[in-house]
């Protein structure tokens, strides 16, 4: 259980947010920078969806080396207070070395994305991806920060912080579907709606 945990979640974050940060950097080489007019370079999604997988290969393998060098384990936790007994069941590692190599490997992808995206924020108006993507680069920013403080500043049980990660990872999914779906329908409506009358 703990070690698919441990692989669900961080390699699904990876694998989700390796073409948000392919999109971003794509947008960023495709425009160029700045207030002058860009000379446009062509970027296949092909090879776009080719340069996302070394993203989540690196994940893996990182994954791969922690299953065997310090696995994500089940631990008996028995707390006694006064005249109450608590056994838990908890996933623990040895070290806080996989904690840490996740926080610069993830965090370094997310700071990244945010500047890229950062960077995007002065081109032409006709590309409005760039609002979009600075928007869930952001966001996924914001929210992990807040997960990470509260799980190292406050002392939860796993299960409330199961909630709260499983909580923010809704939140940024819907949000960033939204962010990316609803302009696009709303497009869609209003050219129907053109195209109609």
């Amino acid at each position: 259980f703990c070690l698919t945990r441990m692989w669900v979640i961080h390699f699904s974050f990876v694998f989700a947010l390796a073409p948000l940060f392919v999109k971003t950097y794509r947008l960023y080489k495709l425009l160029g920078v700045g207030y002058v007019i860009p000379r446009r370079q062509t970027i296949s999604n092909a090879r776009t969806a080719l340069m996302a997988v070394p993203f989540v290969a690196v994940e893996v393998v990182i994954l791969l080396i922690f299953t065997f060098v310090d696995p994500n384990r089940m631990e008996d936790v028995m707390e006694y207070n006064e005249s109450t007994m608590t056994h838990r069941v908890i996933c623990s590692y040895d070290t806080w070395a996989f904690f840490i190599v996740q926080v610069i490997y993830q965090g370094g992808l997310v700071l990244i994305g945010c500047l890229l995206a950062y960077k995007t924020i002065n081109m032409q108006k006709e590309y409005r991806d760039n609002q979009q993507l600075i928007l869930t680069m952001y966001n996924v920013a914001l929210v992990g920060s807040i997960i990470l403080v509260i799980a190292n500043a406050v002392e939860v049980y796993q299960s409330t912080m199961r909630l709260i990660v499983s909580a923010g990872v809704l939140w940024v999914t819907t949000s960033s579907c939204c962010v990316f779906v609803l302009p696009k329908l709303a497009q869609i409506r209003s050219r129907k709606a053109n195209a109609g009358g």
